[in-house]
This record gives C-alpha cells, sequence and structure tokens, in this order.
C-alpha cells in the first residue's frame, strides 16, 4: 500500500516543476548537516510528476509527494536560504524513518448507554 507525504505550501506551479515552502522539518530531512533556518524560509523546486495524483496542486495549498515516486533516486533543488542559491538533494531522504504501512482508523468509542445493555 502506498500512501501521499504532506511537504509544505505551494507557492508556485508551472508546467514541469513545482515551487514548495517547506517547514524547517523538512529541511531538516533533507539536509541534515544544515543549521536551523526559520519555517518558511526555504523553498523547494521538484518535478511535478511526483506529485500525487490524487491531491491535485493547488497554490498555497499543502503539496502531497506520492511515496511511491520517491522511493526512486528523485532530485530536487533545495534553496535554504530562500535567497536563490540552491543545492541538489535527494527527496528518498524524506522516506527516512517513516513507517511504511499507514496509521490504523480512527476507533470507535464505547457510549455509558452501551455498557449497561451489555451488562444485562
Amino acid at each position: 500500500m502506498t500512501y501521499d507525504i504532506g511537504i509544505g505550501r505551494c507557492t508556485e506551479v508551472a508546467d514541469e516543476t513545482v515551487l514548495v515552502k517547506l517547514e524547517s522539518v523538512m529541511v531538516k530531512r533533507l539536509s541534515p548537516k544544515h543549521p536551523w533556518q526559520r519555517s518558511g524560509t526555504s523553498l523547494l523546486r521538484l518535478n511535478r510528476n511526483l506529485c500525487s495524483s490524487i491531491r491535485p496542486l493547488e497554490p498555497d495549498q499543502e503539496v502531497y509527494l506520492d511515496r511511491a515516486a520517491l522511493s526512486k533516486r528523485s532530485m530536487a533543488a533545495l534553496d535554504i536560504a530562500g535567497n536563490g542559491a540552491t543545492v541538489s538533494v535527494d527527496l528518498r531522504a524524506l522516506l527516512n524513518d517513516l513507517n511504511p504501512q499507514p496509521s490504523a482508523g480512527p476507533q470507535s468509542k464505547s457510549r455509558p448507554g452501551d455498557r449497561k445493555q451489555a451488562s444485562r
């Protein structure tokens, strides 16, 4: 089973690429040795075909990447300081330490009336 991974807010959608404003946790996964930056400073330019086919791209909305697409070598350009200077990163790093199975759905809660009927 596969699932999508949310990585940040969409700032630009072009024909073949997407520009995403990353949160610091995603920057840390992609470039662990780089010093912390303020959240929302770093930008990631990636190929549009890595994005989820289920959750469409919309400006200023969360960008979701297809987990299966990330399992292959998938490179992107990371602008850590938001100043236009980019470094190449392998997006497979986003998969590190992720559980490949989706979490269990919400559990139903018992109601007080249910317990009284069960004890009869």
